[in-house]
Order: C-alpha cells, then structure tokens, then sequence
C-alpha cells in the first residue's frame, strides 16, 4: 500500500529487559517498513512508565507488551488501560506460554512467544494494522466520552487551548487529542496542513487562493505562506485521485 494513501499506526513497545525491548522495536519497524506500512514508535522500560504517558494524553492503536515485567505487568497494565475505556489493540509477549489464556481477559489481538520470530511478529502486526488502523471511523475522547466520527465528516481541525477543535459537518467538537496526533491517524491523501496550526480535509475545498482556503460553505480558513507550495500539490493529487 503506498505510503500517501495509508493511516500512520502509532505503536508502544514495553518491556524492562533491554536487549528485547531493543529487538522488539528493531522488528517492528523493519515489518512495517518492508510492508510500506507508515507508523510512529515509541519505547517505554516498564508498565507504569507507558501508563503514565497514556494518562497524560499520548495515544497508541497498537501496544506491544511483555508479559513478566516488575512491578506491574503487561496484564495489569492492559486491565488498567481498558479500565479507562482505552481500545488500543494489543500484542503480548512472553516466555511464558502458561499465561496465554489470559491475554483473552482484556481482549488481546495475538499472543507471541519470546524469543520473537519475525514472521509471527509480521503476521500479528498486519491483522492489527488491517483491523484496527484501516478502520473508517475514528474513535475520540470529547466531554462527551469516547466518540465516534468519520474522517470524511472532519472540515477542518485546528489547535485548541490544551488539545484540538475539530469543525465537523454536524458542528465543532472539541478533544484533548493533539492535532499532530489527529494528523497521524487521518488518510494523508484526504488531509493536509495549510498552517501549523489547521489541518484541513481536501474534499471541502473550494477554492485555494495565496493566503487562505474558502470552504465549501463560504467560510475561509487561512493559508501559511509556507505552506502554500505542497498545499498546492496536495490539492492536485487529491483531484487527480
């Protein structure tokens, strides 16, 4: 699947042991790479680590787990995570294949065996990619809870106090989710920014002038002077289809 036309997955790796955090992590990108598939990945040493990072905002779609870790584990940490109605996919990993069965308690994607083996690690991470990255509704936290919107009802998104607003056909929302993050998660094909500060989806474009878009229903967002080059490009691919 070429690059500008796929969702970029972001993916936690957790595990305290070094040396197969590190492994885990060099697969991981060496997969979705070959598979052109585009992702962010970060690294976390331990359960509480990774839990912290969510509860302070970051979102993941696909978190890779250890099972055995100190402290809290890669199951206390996934039933705290759904817990909080956090519907990231998981993957765990252990060499323990006697704590399998409870990977199904918090609705775990695969379970691996360690040491990993690339192709069950491939295998694992495009059902992942296929069922939960290419899905077409995203899911959002808002005042409201969890909600669920399709990107082709996104206008336009734009940073927002300590998060992002988003002007939907139906109205704004409003999210704590950082419109860098929102970026990631919307089809790079239909979406794109035309100021640092406002990511605007293609199809309600138009007109494109120098400095600022007019919208399909009248009203006008501005254009960073910056920006207007691959603004440009962007509109016409996204024409051209």
């Amino acid at each position: 699947m070429p690059e500008h036309l796929s969702p970029r997955l972001q993916i936690a790796v957790c595990d305290d042991e070094p040396t197969d955090l590190r492994q885990a992590a060099g697969l991981t990108r060496e997969i979705m790479a070959a598979e052109a598939l585009p992702c962010s990945l970060s690294c976390y040493d331990s359960a509480s680590a990774l839990l912290t990072a969510i509860q302070n905002g970051a979102q993941f779609q696909l978190l890779l787990l250890d099972v055995m870790m100190d402290g809290m584990d890669g199951m206390a940490l996934a039933a705290a995570l759904r817990a909080l109605g956090d519907g990231s996919a998981i993957i765990f990993f252990s060499s323990n294949r006697e704590m399998a069965l409870r990977g199904y308690e918090v609705s775990a994607a695969r379970y691996l065996a360690k040491p990993l083996q690339q192709p069950q690690l491939r295998e694992a991470l495009l059902y992942c990619y296929k069922t939960f990255c290419e899905k077409k509704e995203l899911l959002l936290p808002t005042e409201k809870g969890q909600s669920k919107l399709s990107p082709s009802d996104i206008i336009y998104a734009e940073s927002w106090e300590r998060g992002s607003r988003l002007q939907l056909t139906s109205g704004p929302i409003e999210t704590p989710a950082r419109l860098s993050e929102l970026a990631a998660m919307l089809p790079e094909r239909s979406f794109t920014f035309c100021h640092r500060t406002i990511l605007v989806n293609l199809a309600f474009v138009k007109h494109l002038r120098p400095r600022e878009i007019e919208l399909a229903d009248g009203k006008t967002i501005p254009v960073s002077k910056y920006r207007i080059s691959t603004l440009k490009k962007s509109l016409l691919s996204y024409l051209r289809g």
